[in-house]
């Protein structure tokens, strides 16, 4: 099969914090992600912030992921926290072949 060079692909960061925001969530044990009081702000007016609580940050051409979030009661943090450093950088590599040089979680709260 030939490979023809169509144009070039570039993915935004807020497409890439929509599939961090993702991929935290989809971990057992995440209560939810904690972002910023603008965050906050937007969710009352009724609008969905899927980026609050991620950073991201590109170096070398690899990515630094940041992530604060509340983790349920009753659950490990170190089991939780490696389920979640895996699905993120499984998401991101799976869905645009980007590598991941860090994953830092920021456990903030534990809700009951």
């Amino acid at each position: 099969m030939e490979n023809k060079n169509l144009g070039k692909v570039e993915i935004s960061p807020r497409a890439l914090a929509v599939i961090v925001s993702i991929a935290v969530n989809e971990v057992e044990g995440i209560s939810k992600l904690i972002g910023s009081i603008k965050n906050e702000a937007f969710e009352k007016m009724g609008k969905k912030e899927y980026f609050k609580g991620v950073k991201l940050n590109f170096e070398d051409n690899e990515l630094n992921v940041e992530v604060s979030c509340c983790l349920k009661s009753g659950y490990s943090v170190n089991k939780v926290v490696s389920n979640v450093q895996e699905n993120i950088r499984n998401s991101v590599y799976n869905m645009t072949e980007l590598n991941t040089k860090t994953i830092n979680i920021n456990i903030l709260g534990i809700d009951y």
